[in-house]
């Protein structure tokens, strides 16, 4: 490891400092090891990003085939199903169809939650990325704010099954 790239790691200066540059290291790190990007709005993760590479556990609550999305991602939320049926559910009907989205009913700690999920296939672009995530958002959230103060948050799951 060089002299600079030392410096860099302790003055901070290689961590993502925008959106742009979190959703390309997500990719970068994710191809290495599991990694989840988590997008947080007032303290409550309103979207997720998995990379289907380390989480096949997904093909198999889903009908989608690995070989066409192994080493894609997947976007998605997962709200309580009054909250969802409340908030989320019109909002479902009209985006569902012309995005090929995948609705997932569940049980968590005895309580029913729908999970919405988004495949995408492989991809390099963090662009790509970045504007499925931005149609996602713009689909089931109205902010507010014009611009809304929303944080990015990769988390590394190495010990987690997938």
């Amino acid at each position: 490891m060089s002299v600079l790239t030392s410096l860099r790691k302790i003055f901070g200066q290689g961590e993502p400092r925008n959106p742009n540059e979190f959703v390309k290291k997500f990719i970068k790190d994710s191809k290495q090891e599991r990694a989840q990007l988590e997008m947080i709005y007032k303290r409550e993760i309103i979207l997720q990003v998995d990379s289907l590479r380390f989480v096949p556990s997904w093909f198999k609550i889903t009908d989608k085939k690995k070989e066409n999305y192994k080493d894609g991602f997947v976007i998605f939320f997962t709200k309580d199903a009054q909250d969802f049926q409340k908030n989320y559910e019109k909002k479902y009907s009209r985006f569902f169809q012309d995005n090929d989205l995948v609705k997932i009913e569940e049980m968590h700690n005895e309580e029913p939650v729908i999970t919405v999920a988004k495949f995408l296939e492989s991809n390099d672009d963090h662009f790509i990325l970045a504007n499925e995530m931005k149609i996602f958002i713009d689909a089931f959230y109205l902010f507010k704010e014009l611009n809304p103060s929303i944080l990015f948050n990769i988390r590394y799951l190495t010990d987690v099954p997938g």
